[in-house]
């Protein structure tokens, strides 16, 4: 009966020794920066000239080149537990989301040429990209250069006339 219990408390430590490992290990390994932090990525490219990048076209650069242009009209929202946000290790991850948004000051040309930059850097893969790909949602309206959506709105100007004689066939 003794060794029994023995066994059992020998067991019960090890499980319990065991999650704390994998709570520290968990919570305090080094984690790659998340894609959807632009304001970490807006720190980490500040400090570098991404043009001779850019013209290697590597996106890492693209995605930088397109993320100054927005910089100043970037907002950033934090909604949190006000208590629980300030918990050590769990707070910040669990009780704190923060989100962004482009605000409506910023001029249609220069939020077409950083929606250029940055959907180049998605479309090769790059993760904080393809986040930050979701701003310009709704607010720029293709893909096209200022000079291309001109020809392509007259196109379609031209397309959408009828002739006048087509009204009166009955």
């Amino acid at each position: 009966m003794m060794r029994k219990s023995m066994v059992i408390s020998i067991f019960v430590g090890l499980v319990l020794a065991g999650l704390v490992v994998a709570f520290f290990v968990t919570f305090s390994g080094r984690r790659q920066h998340d894609p959807k932090d632009l304001s970490y990525w807006m720190r980490a490219g500040s400090d570098k000239t991404w043009s001779s990048e850019e013209a290697q076209s590597k996106p890492e650069a693209q995605f930088y080149l397109g993320l100054t242009l927005i910089r100043t009209n970037l907002l950033t929202m934090i909604d949190e537990v006000p208590r629980l946000s300030a918990v050590p290790i769990i707070g910040k991850r669990f009780f704190e989301n923060i989100s962004y948004a482009i605000d409506n000051n910023i001029g249609q040309d220069q939020l077409a040429e950083a929606y250029q930059w940055i959907k180049k850097s998605a479309d090769a893969g790059f993760a904080p990209a393809r986040e930050a790909e979701k701003l310009f949602a709704g607010r720029v309206a293709t893909s096209l250069n200022p000079l291309q959506r001109t020809r392509a709105s007259r196109s379609a100007q031209e397309t959408n006339r009828t002739p006048p004689a087509a009204g009166s066939l009955r």
